[in-house]
């Protein structure tokens, strides 16, 4: 590293500058700290402590008894990461196409293609999650589209189809953008060496494409499953009741059982499931550059 000391300094002098500069450098990042201080740790801090009142008015972990020894939360729990899973899972396998067109695409047409992906996220999700009651609802666009073709109508409204659809399309241009900056930072020459020696493009896109783009895919599955284990709005909209998960149930014991303390006890429950999901990505991708190293 360049010393940007006096050429004729002392190693003291030089060293008291580092100093100077190491405490400039906190003093400058010190609103940020205490800004994060006040606005993240301390509300975690807050929500950990209601959630250890137990009804007498002393501290355990009464709460936490409450949900890992009753079966319905648990359940609750499960349905919370399938649902993130379901959803993870098909904005994969929908993103990845879109998100390979848009860092394969030239000119004008990668430009509407990015704006085919970002426009959604300018609208509210509110808006978006209404748009989808009337397409999906039992006189929605879709049902009467299917009735005039004399088909059977659908249920799509309250049940795990029709919010897994929505949260799809609110979440989708977080896969496809994740994808598309992976697969854009590719050098082509790998593929077309791999076309050289004669591979035909289903194995260049299976042996060199696709393993290249997996921190793409993985960014944007982390994206995707922590959001939709903490989403809420589409889901009380468009499942109510008939789609428990814990974000929801976490509003019920708020808005109707004013249950402070098992609500907390709930939030710090799905910020572990969110924290877990984030080092376990960390490890995996560990794991994986140690293989690469051998």
């Amino acid at each position: 590293m360049a010393d940007h000391a006096l050429p004729g300094a002392t190693k003291g002098e030089k060293g008291g500058e580092r100093s100077r500069i190491g405490r400039g450098a906190l003093i400058g990042l010190a609103p940020l700290f205490l800004f994060l201080l006040v606005f993240l740790v301390g509300p975690i801090w807050v929500n950990l402590i209601e959630s250890l009142k137990e009804p007498g008015g002393s501290q355990g972990l009464q709460q936490y008894l409450r949900i890992f020894g009753d079966s319905y939360y648990l359940t609750v729990i499960g349905q919370t990461l399938l649902f993130g899973l379901g959803v993870t899972v098909v904005c994969i396998l929908l993103g990845y196409p879109l998100g390979y067109a848009i860092a394969r695409a030239q000119g004008a047409a990668k430009a509407v293609l990015i704006l085919v992906v970002v426009t959604p996220l300018m609208v509210n999700v509110v808006v978006r999650s209404f748009g989808w009651m009337v397409i999906l609802g039992g006189s929605g666009a879709l049902n009467a589209g299917l009735v005039a073709l004399g088909l059977p109508k659908l249920e799509l409204m309250y049940n795990w189809t029709g919010v897994t659809i929505a949260m799809v399309h609110v979440l989708l241009p977080f896969m496809v953008l994740s994808i598309a900056s992976t697969l854009e930072t590719l050098d082509r020459r790998i593929e077309e060496a791999a076309m050289v020696l004669g591979a035909p493009p289903a194995q260049v896109f299976y042996y060199v494409t696709l393993p290249l783009s997996l921190e793409g895919i993985v960014t944007g599955a982390i994206l995707v499953f922590t959001l939709a284990i903490g989403s809420f709005v589409t889901v009380l909209l468009l499942g109510k009741t008939a789609t428990m998960v814990l974000p929801l149930l976490i509003y019920q014991h708020l808005t109707v059982s004013s249950d402070w303390p098992f609500a907390a006890a709930m939030g710090i429950t799905l910020l572990v499931l969110v924290s877990f999901v984030l080092w376990l990505q960390s490890w995996l991708r560990g794991v994986s550059a140690a293989r690469g190293e051998r």
